[in-house]
């Protein structure tokens, strides 16, 4: 008897399943409808994303990246990302040029997206802010590139040119970009060259804030020609660091040296730009000392004879 009601029990619970599974549902629904469409107040940091001052003038300083405050706002809202995204508005335009002092309120913070169901209510933190506004002002500067080159084996640069453009508008705080008397490229390794190269680079953003370039971006092009090489003969070899109170002498008064580079600019090359060079100080047990050779940066030392001298009596 006993299992018999027992199974008509869970029969009734059983009764109409789908029915009572869509009353639950469509009840929380309900809830949670009427649950969001409450005002509630809530605490959180949003971030600063825009500064308003005079169209003549720019901030010299960064403003604070975020504020600790207190809006009402639908839970619905509440629940959204894009509001908070896009973050507060802080609206000094009234201030000149110089130091300031800013304290923050809802007079003069804002929310950058708002709507009817958002309001702010408080600026908990910081109360107040100090900034430096500066006038807005732009200048021309020339543009350099900061390339380091490495042509491929039997390779050589024959130049770095046609920065286009050569020249670039900087725009920012007036007291900043007057000192900036020339825009970089972004450093920039290439190796491996072996043929002409045409090449957009960016450029190097200056420190400070507020500080911008009319265009961002340059064409670089490098001239990449195959090697010549150019011997040179009885190169004098200068001794530095050999004490006064010595009579040393090294094996050979001067030396030979093959020298490679652009063909126009070896062929040009002239002798009294090689220079080669002993040192005392660096010489070995047996006093013996390498050959150093200096030569202008477009050309490479492909062979020095003798590479190594030796210090004699």
């Amino acid at each position: 008897m006993f299992l018999v009601q027992r199974k008509s029990k869970m029969v009734k619970i059983f009764d109409n399943f789908w029915i009572k599974i869509t009353a639950l549902i469509l009840g929380i629904l309900l809830w949670f409808h009427v649950a969001t469409e409450k005002i509630y107040t809530y605490q959180l940091y949003l971030p600063v994303t825009e500064f308003v001052v005079d169209d003549n003038l720019t901030l010299l300083t960064h403003p604070p990246e975020s504020l600790m405050v207190n809006v009402s706002a639908t839970g619905k809202q509440l629940m959204r990302k894009k509001w908070r995204e896009r973050g507060l508005k802080i609206i000094a335009s009234q201030f000149k040029a110089g130091m300031h002092t800013i304290a923050l309120n809802t007079s003069n913070t804002i929310v950058s997206s708002p709507t009817s169901d958002i309001s702010l209510e408080e600026i908990l933190s910081p109360a107040a802010i100090e900034i430096t506004i500066d006038n807005l002002a732009d200048r021309v500067v020339s543009v350099e590139s900061d390339i380091n080159t490495k042509p491929a084996e039997g390779f050589a640069i024959s130049a770095i040119h046609s920065i286009s453009p050569n020249t670039v508008k900087l725009i920012g705080p007036k007291s900043r970009i007057d000192k900036i008397p020339v825009i970089f490229t972004e450093m920039k390794n290439l190796e491996n060259l072996n043929s002409n190269l045409k090449l957009t680079l960016p450029l190097a953003l200056p420190s400070g804030y507020g500080i911008r370039l009319e265009p961002d971006s340059v064409t670089v092009s490098i001239e990449v020609v195959p090697i010549k090489t150019r011997i040179f003969e009885n190169i004098p070899v200068v001794i530095y660091n050999i004490p006064s109170d010595t009579n040393l002498a090294i094996s050979s008064k001067s030396i030979r040296v093959e020298i490679s580079g652009p063909p126009t600019e070896i062929d040009l090359l002239n002798k009294n730009a090689l220079s080669a060079s002993v040192d005392y100080n660096e010489r070995s047990d047996s006093d013996s000392v390498a050959v150093k050779i200096d030569c202008p940066a477009k050309f490479n030392v492909k062979l020095v004879s003798p590479n190594t001298l030796k210090f004699i009596q």
